[in-house]
């Protein structure tokens, strides 16, 4: 194993049972953290106490230094900016350092550190960046996107050396890939009364969002959208249940894209199954073959002057979605 990380699923990525294999095939030992708390992003939206704003994001990296991860791994860029945003509130004021030692006592969750830099919140996409999980990706992907259109949602991410180069490493796979940065509205679309199970006082906000998305992966003919935040999948997916839209793009998170690339079941169903309703033979996995010598356009993809072989097979089709309307 290259790394090993603790990481936060978060509400969205908990029910993934692939969590774990995908990030060994990255080359990444993860630990996931079993007893997690919602990160406070949704109701520090409505009460922006300091419990909500900073103690429940904390709670989660306390357990992280406890297990010995100065840094807590995260697919959402909601949660890990709300760790973020309240490491600088304590650092920024004693009695706040104070205020948050006392309430992270009853979780077990005292922070060994708190000094920016030497521990915080990390992104998915910085993890995929680094060159020696970028080879691993290229690698030991069983798929190959050849003559795929994908709209790559960054949401609210605003690295775009990193973006960059997620962008070539799909490049490399043959796909063509277009951006949509706009805000999904985030945690400000998620409801914390739990009787209004579909968020019925969003629905207006949700909607367009949704159509928005939707009108944009229209205009740039992309099979599908993947979502580099959990957040962002979770708003399109309230859109999907609460649109009146009869046709949309498939929505695919990120982790599960990666594992959809290295052919692992369960993943990447909802780009599969479009396949077959279009009337084409389901795509199916071929064989790997034996590690190739380095290419030029793998090269390119910005993870590595000397490149990385990839051992990937192209798919029989393409596929596409219904014209919107």
């Amino acid at each position: 194993m290259n790394k090993k990380i603790t990481y936060f699923p978060g509400c969205v990525e908990s029910p993934n049972k692939n969590l774990k294999v995908i990030f060994e095939q990255l080359g990444i030992e993860v630990e996931l953290i079993s007893e997690w708390n919602c990160c406070g992003a949704p109701p520090s939206h409505y009460k922006p106490s300091f419990f909500n704003k900073v103690v429940m994001p904390l709670i989660n990296l306390g357990i992280s230094q406890k297990r010995g991860g100065d840094f807590l791994y995260s697919g959402c860029r909601v949660c890990v900016k709300q760790v973020n945003d309240a490491l600088k509130i304590i650092n920024s004021n004693s009695m706040f350092e104070n205020q948050a030692e006392y309430s992270l006592k009853p979780f077990n969750a005292n922070l060994k550190k708190i000094t920016n830099g030497s521990t915080g919140a990390v992104h998915l996409i910085d993890i995929i960046a680094c060159p020696d999980i970028s080879k691993n990706l290229l690698n030991n992907a069983a798929r190959k996107l050849k003559d795929h259109s994908i709209l790559l949602y960054t949401g609210c991410y605003r690295d775009r050396q990193k973006i960059d180069i997620l962008t070539n490493i799909l490049n490399s796979f043959g796909a063509s890939v277009n951006l949509y940065e706009e805000c999904c509205g985030g945690e400000k679309l998620q409801n914390t009364t739990p009787v209004h199970s579909k968020r019925v006082e969003n629905v207006g906000s949700i909607s367009t969002f949704f159509k928005l998305i939707n009108q944009k992966a229209d205009e740039t003919d992309s099979d599908y959208i993947v979502t580099a935040c959990s957040m962002c999948e979770k708003n399109i997916k309230d859109g999907v249940e609460l649109s009146d839209l009869d046709v949309f793009a498939p929505v695919i998170g990120l982790i599960e894209f990666i594992g959809f690339l290295f052919g692992m079941d369960g993943c990447g169903d909802l780009i599969i199954n479009d396949e077959a309703k279009e009337g084409k033979v389901p795509l199916k996995l071929h064989e790997i073959p034996a590690p190739a010598s380095p290419s030029s356009h793998v090269a390119d993809a910005g993870v590595g002057a000397e490149g990385f072989p990839c051992k990937c097979t192209p798919f029989a089709a393409k596929r596409s979605f219904a014209q919107l309307t």
